[in-house]
Order: C-alpha cells, then sequence, then structure tokens
C-alpha cells in the first residue's frame, strides 16, 4: 500500500469534489485507485461527472451518486460516453424486470452482465425477500445482481446466504442489514461452506486481536479480507491508516479501506479469486455510496 498516493487522491478529489461530498465516498474512492497505482486525473473525474448528470434528470435517482459510480467508470476501461450509455441501458433493463427505480439499481446496472436475464435477478430478490421480507430492500439489488452469474437456482442461492446468515448470527454477528449483505457477498464465491464462514470468523477476531474495534457496518469488508486470506495484513494496514491524518474524522473507515488494498494484492496476481474479490469491492462501495447519499437526501429533506 503506498499511502502517499491514496493521500493524493484524496486531496484531488476534496479539490474536485468540493465539501459537500460525504468523506467516505471521497476516501473509499481514492483507495480504489491507491491500491491500482494510479493517481486520479482531477479534470477527467470532473468531465466524467459532468457527462453523467445531463445524461438524466435532474430528479433521477443517479444525481444522487454521480461521485461514486464516476469513480467505478474511470476504472474501467473503454470509452466513458459508452459506458454512459450502457449503464443507463443496463439500468432500463433492471427496471423492466421490476426493480424499483432507486440509487441501488444504478450501481447494480454498472455491476450488471448483460448475458443474465434480468428476470432471473428479480427471482433472487424476491427469493430474499421471502427469507427477510422486512430487511430485504433495493439494497439488495447489487448483490442479486452479481449473485445472478452463479449457476445455481435462485432457491439455492438464497439458501446459502441464509446458512451463512445464520451461522454467522450465532458466532457474534448481529442481524441485519450489514449481516444480509455479507451472507450474500459470500455466496458470490460459493455456496455455502463452513470453512469460509470460519474465515469470516478469524478476519475478525485477528482485527479486533490488534485493538480494531468491529461493527456491523464492516461486515462486508470482513468478507473481503476473509476470501483474500490476508488477515494479519489488513489489520497491519488498518492500524497505519488510523494514525493517518487524512482520517481523524474517519477512523471507522480504516477497516473498509484496508479490505480494498489488501484484496487488490489478489486481484494482480491472477488468483481465482479475482472476479469474486472486485465483484465484492464494488458491491461494498454500493452501499456505502448508497446510504451516504440517503444521509445527504434526508439532510436536505429535514433542511427544506
Amino acid at each position: 500500500m503506498e499511502k502517499t498516493l491514496f493521500e493524493k487522491n484524496v486531496d484531488i478529489l476534496r479539490q474536485t469534489a468540493g465539501k459537500w461530498i460525504d468523506k467516505r465516498l471521497v476516501l473509499l474512492t481514492a483507495a480504489q485507485f491507491a491500491a491500482k497505482q494510479e493517481l486520479i486525473d482531477g479534470k477527467e473525474f470532473t468531465a466524467v461527472t459532468d457527462k453523467l448528470k445531463k445524461a438524466v434528470s435532474i430528479f433521477s435517482p443517479l444525481r444522487t451518486i454521480t461521485f461514486p459510480i464516476t469513480g467505478l467508470l474511470m476504472m474501467k476501461k473503454g470509452n466513458k460516453d459508452t459506458l454512459i450509455n450502457d449503464l443507463l441501458e443496463q439500468y432500463e433493463t433492471l427496471r423492466s424486470a421490476g426493480l424499483y427505480s432507486s440509487p441501488y439499481t444504478y450501481i447494480a446496472a454498472f455491476l450488471l452482465n448483460p448475458a443474465t436475464k434480468p428476470e432471473r435477478i428479480k427471482n433472487i430478490y424476491d427469493e430474499m425477500k421471502r427469507y427477510h421480507v422486512f430487511l430485504t430492500s433495493s439494497e439488495d439489488y447489487p448483490a442479486a445482481v452479481i449473485m445472478a452469474n452463479r449457476p445455481e437456482s435462485a432457491e439455492k442461492l438464497v439458501s446459502a446466504s441464509e446458512e451463512y446468515y445464520r451461522f454467522l448470527s450465532q458466532n457474534g454477528f448481529r442481524k441485519g442489514n450489514d449481516l444480509q449483505f455479507l451472507a450474500n457477498m459470500l455466496v458470490m464465491n460459493g455456496m455455502f461452506q463452513k470453512k469460509t464462514a470460519r474465515l469470516v470468523l478469524s478476519a475478525k477476531q485477528e482485527l479486533e486481536n490488534n485493538g480494531l474495534k468491529t461493527k456491523a457496518t464492516h461486515y462486508p469488508a470482513l468478507g473481503v479480507i476473509a476470501l483474500s486470506g490476508k488477515p494479519k495484513e489488513s489489520a497491519e494496514i488498518a492500524l497505519k491508516l488510523k494514525a493517518s491524518p487524512v482520517l481523524n474524522w474517519s477512523k471507522d473507515m480504516a477497516i473498509v479501506l484496508a479490505s480494498i488494498f489488501t484484496s487488490q494484492t489478489i486481484i494482480d496476481s491472477s488468483a481465482g479469486l479475482t472476479a469474486t474479490l472486485q465483484a465484492m469491492v464494488q458491491a461494498q462501495q454500493a452501499v456505502v455510496a448508497a446510504s451516504a447519499a440517503g444521509a445527504v437526501s434526508a439532510a436536505s429533506s429535514s433542511g427544506s
């Protein structure tokens, strides 16, 4: 991890996005570029953001997440105008399958494999809702999209997720949206295995042994760290990040950012987990991005 590059990216994004962007999104996007050893082009970032805004109406949910979507698009190879058009088309594909309009729907559209049938995604989502009618919401769209890439039936996929949910909740994890998201993420790597579930427990224990308190918001990051197989390295990176002045008011983000840096070493090695880890990191960003968007919307509503 090149911390100085991370800090440079944070500075560039602050100058580009202004003070109104949620700091969590700035840190997350800066880390993703730094993990790839890339310095962000501030002018290009602004240009892509402007193109996204012009592509939709002022009432579109995409307007609330243009910052993280810009970051994701910039890390993707290809013409940015084409990528934006693809994003909008894939969003409409998901809407045609019965998914509601939301910031999560746009992030799900970014993650969508064009070869995946939208009806299959809706089936997986409906199956999730059968198990957790009150927990399941548009927040689960990105996970449903990625789970749909697997060959198993919707019933088998969601049943496996439920096994992870129950196992982890019986071993100290708090029930709720964050745990459901973690369980769904683990299924992206395959059907339920106790070995995988125990890797998550070990990752949590390793972080806590190093004085890093884990919260429900860290659950997705624990999944990434567990599958990366480097909990010790993750703990070391998280401790270094906590000591950085960049995280003075966002120390809870240290574990999330550490998971990005750790997973990138696996992705760079072209290991078998590459596609899964990339999807998990992007899905993790979906949760942070949309929750930040929700907080901004709530603040705007209360102030009007």
